[in-house]
């Protein structure tokens, strides 16, 4: 049972941080965190009710029997090797790291010590420490069967909910959230560059972010493909024509950006069923013209 569980985590940033101070929150137990900072370290702890916080990941891992690695992608493996070497890891355990691009295959040196292993990645965005930021969204698990049982019973204490993936879908996945999050915030720039440039100045971000926002509720309150709006969605040719010329003359390196992206749109305004075939041909037309 997770309620029995004693957590040991392994890094104090952003979700570190969060996860600590929410599974102390919900009742478990967070015996250890460690960080290469002490300062951080105790600050996590402190959040968590820990009684250790260290700079030796190993030491922390020895405290609890779920080593939590919530250390950047490129240093699990080795944080895991130096855990195993120092005797962090038991037959039993449960070692988790919190990337969403890799496999539990990188924690393969707790898995040499008898540990179970398991992915466990929120679908969030953690610009800040918060709890809360686990209560209602999903949670992937991926890796042996006993962790993956944990894993589901890790997100419901949470507030989260858990699905679980296959190793070879990672990579996919994590594509599928860098698209819609991180060039989110790309596409705000680049739509805030080009208001600016229209005259909007410091203002432009101010200005688009209601819309933004509105989108995403929209998102919200009737999904997809109901909440697409604008001109595909109307199948307006002129619209886009001039969009384009305005383009090609103020901001060149936006066109193909444009266009692919509207390519795609139009897809999603056939399902919406606000075009027919005759419009979507048109601007298909018009967004694969190569000599744009």
């Amino acid at each position: 049972m997770i309620a029995e569980r004693r957590f040991a985590i392994i890094g104090a940033g952003m979700v570190g941080r969060s996860l600590a101070q929410a599974l102390a929150t919900r009742g478990a137990t967070v015996a250890a965190v460690a960080s290469r900072r002490l300062e951080r370290a105790r600050a996590a702890a402190d959040l968590a009710g820990s009684a250790l916080a260290t700079t030796d990941a190993a030491e922390a891992a020895r405290a609890g029997d779920v080593v939590v690695l919530a250390v950047p992608d490129d240093a699990i493996a080795t944080v895991c090797e130096q855990v195993a070497a120092g005797g962090g890891f038991e037959p039993g355990d449960v070692a988790l790291h919190l990337s969403g691009a890799l496999g539990s295959h990188t924690l393969a040196a707790a898995g040499a010590c008898g540990a179970h292993v398991l992915a466990f990645h929120p679908i969030q965005t953690f610009a800040r420490a918060d709890a809360t930021l686990f209560e209602g969204i999903v949670c992937s698990t991926e890796g042996d069967a006993e962790a993956v049982a944990m894993g589901r019973e890790l997100a419901e204490l949470l507030g989260a909910r858990a699905v679980a993936l296959r190793a070879e879908d990672k990579a996919l996945y994590h594509a599928a959230q860098c698209i819609a999050c991180n060039y989110f915030a790309t596409l705000a720039d680049a739509g805030a560059s080009l208001l600016g440039e229209a005259g909007l100045g410091h203002d432009a971000l101010d200005a688009l972010l209601p819309l933004l926002r509105g989108t995403v509720d929209n998102l919200v309150r009737v999904g997809l493909p109901a909440a697409l709006t604008g001109p595909i969605s109307r199948g307006d040719v002129a619209t886009l024509r001039a969009h384009l010329a305005a383009l090609a003359a103020h901001a060149p390196d936006l066109v193909t950006l444009y266009c692919t992206l509207g390519l795609r749109t139009i897809d999603l305004a056939l399902r919406k069923g606000t075009i027919d075939k005759g419009q979507a041909d048109a601007m298909r037309a018009l967004l694969g013209n190569d000599t744009l």
